[in-house]
């Protein structure tokens, strides 16, 4: 389960007081998928770096599981990232000098997990996500479907507890989309991983089961 509570984000620019994310609360069950909406300057790049435990909120409470992780140390909140969290970013960062399997595994890689036993993992989710085939090729060779799909691997392969989805299907046509959207559903049902998808697109949130909208840092819905 994560559970914010009175999360707020407050920034000093030029000397005048912004506030970003204003009292913001949300508790989303283990195995849920929400995705949540907002548009430009509503805060929504903010949340997602608290979340993602990329940044830290100047007040409020964060919970993964009943781990409090805003007490943790900053070395400390590095390894419960590299643990708790699977990050699908929009513009997927792969390593292209990197074969499909060693891109997948580099999460595993980091934690100092062998690399045999990283491989096998690494492989086992290529082959979840419909890649299996594909552990060998470079990344400039897939379609951006796969790509994508090669980031989700990536994602999951470390088994978090949230994956975290940042404009999954932005640049990817309709159809392309639609079988990422039913990828991303597939693999919340099989591996009841709690997902959260922030996106700008409708169609692509109302295929989460909770919809939520950003709004001048606060979330409605």
């Amino acid at each position: 389960m994560l559970a914010l509570d009175g999360i707020t984000k407050t920034y000093d620019a030029a000397g005048r007081r912004v506030d970003v994310l204003r009292g913001l609360s949300l508790v989303v069950p283990a195995g849920d998928m929400v995705s949540i909406m907002g548009g430009s300057g509503s805060g929504k790049t903010t949340f997602m770096n608290i979340v993602g435990l990329l940044d830290r909120p100047t007040n409020g409470s964060y919970h993964i599981g009943g781990q409090d992780v805003l007490a943790a140390s900053p070395d400390t909140l590095a390894v419960l990232r590299n643990r708790l969290i699977g990050f699908v970013f929009q513009s997927l960062f792969l390593m292209p000098r990197l074969n499909i399997w060693r891109n997948v595994a580099l999460p595993l890689m980091y934690r100092g997990l062998a690399l045999v036993e990283a491989r096998r993992a690494a492989e086992a989710m290529l082959a979840r996500v419909g890649l299996g085939d594909c552990a060998q090729m470079m990344p400039p060779q897939l379609s951006g479907g796969m790509r994508q799909r090669v980031a989700i691997a990536r994602a999951l392969v470390g088994e978090p507890a949230v994956l975290l989805a940042d404009e999954p299907t932005g640049a990817l046509d309709p159809t392309t989309a639609q079988e990422i959207m039913d990828l991303f559903r597939t693999l919340n049902r099989d591996l009841q991983v709690l997902v959260m998808i922030i996106t700008h697109d409708p169609l692509i949130a109302a295929q989460c089961r909770r919809q939520l909208v950003l709004r001048d840092g606060v979330l409605e819905g």
